[in-house]
């Protein structure tokens, strides 16, 4: 909820990316989100709060999920 800098969203995005889940787990109740394509929203998230911070290029942004 705290938001990040492209770079460190992209150094997350590295650590996430060879990992398969299908949930996320916040610190708060109700911040659980369990669904098959969980990983690629995520990153999608990451996309729009670099978007959202004014970056029209960043290498976060032209990352697929795979």
């Amino acid at each position: 909820m705290i938001p990040l800098a492209p770079k460190d969203m992209l150094r997350m995005w590295k650590a996430l990316a060879p990992f398969d889940f299908e949930a996320t787990f916040g610190a708060f109740k109700g911040l659980v989100v369990r669904h098959e394509k969980v990983k690629s929203r995520v990153l999608e998230s990451m996309k729009i709060q670099v978007r959202g911070e004014g970056w029209e290029k960043h290498e976060l942004l032209d990352v697929e999920c795979a």
